[in-house]
């Protein structure tokens, strides 16, 4: 907590900066932005977490949608290696000893191998949506938090105009020192509620692209470790039956 405020004092010092510079003497109410932030209230601090959620998403996105985790180069030759031995015992057991992306991938294909290539197939694609859609799940908190923050600014700033009105009706046009005060808290929840909403919109596509490009790759990489697959002479293979032998499928050489 007392980090987080020494960060919005920190802001605080730009605007009121630029009125120094300007000659300006800072008004009576909410000329700081950690003035105005705390007149927001609980709208204000609710777009505070909104915006560090979206600050660890990204971190989060940045480290977990890249090649190199997905589809580690050393694992792919690996298996690429074991594929064209027709070692394929081995190239699951690289594949449990390396769980990612590519790995769940192709053990689930390993797994059919003697029911097919469709069945194969259809195994390794019901294995990528849920791989793709464990990648998704925070991306799409990033939408979320563009459409719901909007939103709760503009709660603030209806807030804000009933406070603000209500001032109207008790002081009259009289004060108008106490109206403005008000009515900055207005401006500034809708400001914060687009200053949060934009960047989420923005990151939300932009990985959501990566993960696209990303998986593609993967996938195509994938597709050539079982495209020279026999499948027609694996007919009943079961690879666990193999897993301490270092040959390749017997069924193949039959």
């Amino acid at each position: 907590m007392k980090s987080i405020r020494r960060f919005l004092l920190l802001i605080s010092l730009v605007p009121r900066s630029l009125m120094a510079a300007e000659g300006a003497a800072p008004g009576a109410h909410g000329d700081t932005f950690m003035d105005l932030f705390l007149m927001s209230g609980p709208v204000g601090w609710i777009l505070l977490v909104a915006s560090i959620l979206i600050m660890a998403f990204a971190i989060e996105a940045v480290i977990k949608i890249r090649m190199g985790r997905l589809a580690p180069p050393a694992v792919y030759a690996q298996l690429k290696d074991a594929f064209v031995s027709g070692n394929y015992p081995q190239a699951f057991q690289i594949c449990v000893a390396n769980p990612c992306y590519m790995g769940r991938i192709v053990q689930a294909g390993i797994e059919r191998l003697g029911r097919g290539r469709e069945s194969a197939e259809k195994a390794m694609g019901e294995v990528t949506a849920k791989e793709i859609n464990d990648l998704k799940s925070n991306i799409n908190y990033l939408s979320v938090i563009g459409v719901v923050s909007p939103m709760v600014g503009l709660t603030g700033t209806v807030i804000g105009m009933m406070k603000a009105f209500k001032t109207l009706g008790s002081s009259g046009a009289a004060d108008p020192s106490k109206l403005s005060a008000n009515i900055s808290e207005v401006l500034f929840a809708t400001a914060f509620g687009l200053f949060v909403a934009i960047p989420g919109f923005v990151l939300y596509y932009v990985f959501r692209n990566r993960v696209q490009t990303v998986t593609v790759a993967v996938d195509q990489q994938v597709g050539h470790l079982f495209d020279a697959v026999p499948f027609e002479q694996l007919t009943g293979y079961r690879v666990q039956d193999y897993l301490g032998e270092s040959a390749g499928a017997p069924a193949a050489s039959a």
